[in-house]
């Protein structure tokens, strides 16, 4: 089977692309494709086959109380706000979604996801939510809570995660950490050349752990809110080993 793992950026010059070949308890690694246009992506994306996983370092939605504090501004309507500590409404629940809090929280404040609707984050929604529609289009559906076999991912918390990855985005490390990957040497400096694709390895090895059942999922508390917001797929700490065996 194959996982694909994706950094998006708001333009292609940041985006890049990986795909990892699993078999027989290996993994091999090939060339990242860098500079990723939409049409290259939505191929990608779109040509998943049966069991085969996709993850995206891009939130897949903006945070529902941004959603409609803007809404609410558009019509003229009170401020979802009003009554509230103005600032820690606008720095909590307008900047963060459900998911980002619990990446925060679980993992570490530092860690933290950037916010969805601020800075050049927010851009690079509107890139992914261009992309599911056009996706939808073509009769591939997106579940934003992850269940379909496209999944929202954070590498920099899988590899907060898995531990050994803290560092820098060095192959020298993922390979120690990984010894069942296979990386010929263009390949392996090619990665090693680019944080954008080395962060897009990460995702494609978390879209294996999305694949295996290897990453927390939404509640029924949360499921609501994640199929509006998007949710982004922990992985269990010490899951970097049992990729390779783990079905599928």
């Amino acid at each position: 089977m194959r996982t694909v793992g994706i950094d998006l950026a708001a333009d292609r010059s940041k985006t890049a692309m990986a795909v990892v070949e699993w078999r027989d308890g290996r993994a091999t690694v090939g060339p990242p494709r860098l500079r990723c246009a939409d049409d290259e992506l939505l191929d990608a994306l779109g040509g998943l086959g049966q069991g085969e996983q996709a993850g995206v370092d891009s939130p897949f939605g903006w945070p529902a109380e941004f959603v409609r504090a803007v809404g609410a501004h558009l019509a003229g309507a009170a401020w979802p706000g009003r009554g509230q500590d103005s600032e820690r409404y606008r720095k909590d629940q307008l900047r963060y979604r459900l998911t980002d809090r619990v990446v925060r929280d679980q993992i570490h404040p530092l860690s933290a996801p950037l916010p969805a609707p601020f800075d050049r984050i927010g851009a690079m929604v509107a890139r992914w939510a261009h992309l599911e529609d056009e996706l939808k289009r073509r009769g591939v559906p997106v579940d934003r809570a992850g269940s379909g076999s496209i999944a929202e991912v954070y590498p920099k918390a899988s590899r907060h995660r898995w531990g050994v990855l803290d560092g820098p985005r060095r192959m020298e490390a993922l390979l120690g950490a990984a010894p069942w990957l296979r990386c010929d040497g263009p390949t392996r400096l090619a990665y090693d050349a680019s944080e954008h694709a080395f962060d897009a390895l990460v995702c494609a090895l978390t879209a294996r752990a999305v694949a295996c059942g290897l990453t927390g999922r939404p509640g029924p508390a949360d499921v609501d809110a994640a199929r509006e917001e998007g949710w982004i797929h922990l992985p269990l700490p010490g899951s970097l080993p049992l990729l390779p065996g783990n079905a599928p």
